[in-house]
């Protein structure tokens, strides 16, 4: 694995989280009138709501890549849990075959995506382990609840959702858009931005980690 290539993994997920960070800020930021102010702040959950599949994408790509860039520099473990006999090294379009041509990469949680990722990297180009799971995938977790719900509005989804609202104590189910668009009192900012935070907090264990 060329070090450019990891680098470039992480550069494409910054700069797409630098986007949607500053759009969403100006969203934020936008006023309408006094007679519209409802009518505009339901625009912007709507926004926001729109944006929790932007942001699962941008981490799904990033996920996706950093498991081919790393399976590109060591396929042992690879193959010590497949049971087949493949070269140490294989090319970069090769381990993307063996990662995503078998089908869609769907993890139900950040514990599932570093348990997939112990299967198939060995320890010293594994990333994923570095994720702290508290706070950091328990907010990625919670982010993805809500992506759940929005896709299908499940009464399973909400359910789920809404026993993670009365952990924090809140007492009444909150669309994600209005729950997303309010300030986090403990740490003054959005809750939008609190979540950001967390995808991007990960991003920056797993490059230190690979020495980015």
């Amino acid at each position: 694995m060329r070090k450019s290539s990891i680098e470039k993994t992480f550069k494409f997920f910054q700069d797409w989280m630098n986007w949607d960070i500053d759009f969403l800020n100006k969203v934020s930021n936008t006023h309408g009138s006094v007679n519209s102010h409802k009518e505009s702040r339901k625009e912007k959950e709507q926004i926001f709501e729109a944006f929790v599949f932007k942001i699962c994408a941008n981490w799904e790509v990033l996920t996706k890549d950093l498991l081919i860039d790393c399976l590109n520099k060591d396929t042992t473990q690879f193959a010590k849990h497949t049971g087949f006999s493949i070269p140490k090294h294989l090319s970069r379009d090769v381990c993307k075959a063996m990662i995503v041509g078998v089908g869609y990469l769907d993890f139900k949680n950040v514990s599932h995506l570093k348990g997939f990722a112990k299967k198939i990297l060995v320890p010293d180009n594994d990333p994923f382990k570095e994720i702290c799971q508290k706070p950091t995938g328990d907010k990625i977790d919670k982010f993805y609840t809500m992506r759940n719900y929005l896709a299908h509005y499940s009464y399973a989804a909400a359910r789920k959702l809404e026993g993670l609202y009365k952990k924090e104590g809140m007492k009444k189910f909150r669309e994600p858009g209005d729950y997303l668009l309010s300030f986090d009192r403990k740490n003054g900012i959005r809750r939008i931005n609190v979540y950001i935070d967390a995808f991007v907090k990960a991003a920056k264990e797993m490059a230190t980690f690979l020495g980015i």
